[in-house]
């Protein structure tokens, strides 16, 4: 049995044979990536991904990175290819086809297809006289890179995967900004999960209409209490001539009247109110009015839209909503 410290040195020289096979690849990637970014964007059809074994593995994955960023794409299926799947490539279609030894006997009839119906195709391998990079339109070549450093494990694919992972990733980024994609448009493609929540802006869970509690300037001290208590928001806005001059009163700033004034029936909203409150603008992500929140410790943001008071968000409605 491997002590504890030997099995930490076994997986951390793993992890740094992955970082020195990524360093290779940042110093090796020249213009042909800038051409395979390029032709990606012009594509009309569908960006389409193709390999065999680990490779296919890790093209799924960057199929799916692509799709979040709302670029077409699919995995074709090597092995199902010259079985019918080959009809599913059109003419607009990009190849994306992945090996590290580039001569990858199942991409055959992939690469006589596409010569055929001159389908381009961005071929990504670490052999420059392979099959793959003789039939491919575009080359990305990168350098050949050390698996695991341990006679038993030589042959397992590690340090190649992760490559073919950080040059996918690094693709399709690279188009969706060129596309001048957004945090929005990201947002569209992850309705759920925590990554949708974390992309909602405020806009879609504001305390609108009748549940603002509003009151007049001239409100009494006990009037003012009796909003707090019914709304249980924490607050009540005090309204001026329009909706562009709005000030509060919190429970804070009635604890501290109720400390520093004897008699409290003479006391008004207009007494106690804060002046211009802090406002966000209603596309603000939940987390950043979260954190605005936190900064400022306050409990109540104010939102607006091109400048008109739209609502208000609590620290309590958005809590729950991050927590659900």
């Amino acid at each position: 049995m491997k002590t504890g410290k030997q099995i930490l040195s076994f997986g951390k020289k793993l992890i740094k044979e992955e970082i020195n096979a990524l360093t290779k690849v940042y110093k090796n990637l020249n213009i042909n990536f800038s051409k395979a970014v390029n032709l990606i964007n012009d594509t009309k059809g569908n960006i389409v991904f193709s390999g065999v074994g680990k490779s296919k593995l890790i093209l799924e994955k960057t199929c799916g990175t692509f799709g979040s960023l709302g670029i077409p794409s699919y995995v074709l299926d090597a092995n199902q290819a010259s079985h019918g799947s080959l009809g599913n490539l059109q003419k607009s279609d990009t190849l994306i086809i992945a090996s590290n030894s580039g001569n990858t006997n199942e991409l055959i009839p992939i690469f006589k297809f596409a010569k055929k119906y001159k389908i381009k195709i961005i071929g990504i391998s670490s052999n420059s006289k392979s099959q793959l990079s003789k039939n491919s339109n575009i080359n990305i070549i990168y350098p050949k890179v050390k698996e695991i450093a341990d006679k038993n494990f030589k042959l397992v694919p590690t340090s190649s995967t992760i490559v073919l992972a950080g040059i996918g990733d690094a693709l399709a980024v690279s188009v969706a900004k060129l596309r001048g994609f957004t945090i929005k448009d990201f947002s569209q493609a992850h309705p759920g999960g925590s990554i949708g929540k974390a992309l909602t802006p405020i806009k879609d869970f504001l305390i609108t209409g009748k549940n603002i509690p509003f009151v007049d300037s001239k409100e009494s001290f006990s009037k003012i209490l009796s909003v707090l208590s019914s709304k249980r928001l924490g607050c009540a806005l005090v309204r001026g001539n329009s909706f562009k001059n709005i000030s509060i009163v919190t429970d804070g700033d009635c604890s501290r009247a109720a400390a520093k004034y004897k008699n409290l029936s003479l006391i008004k909203a207009k007494d106690i109110m804060t002046k211009n409150p802090s406002y966000v603008d209603e596309n603000t992500l939940a987390p950043d009015a979260l954190s605005i929140m936190n900064k400022k410790r306050i409990t109540i943001l104010l939102v607006k839209s091109k400048g008109k008071f739209k609502g208000l968000v609590s620290l309590h409605s958005l809590l729950e909503f991050l927590n659900k």
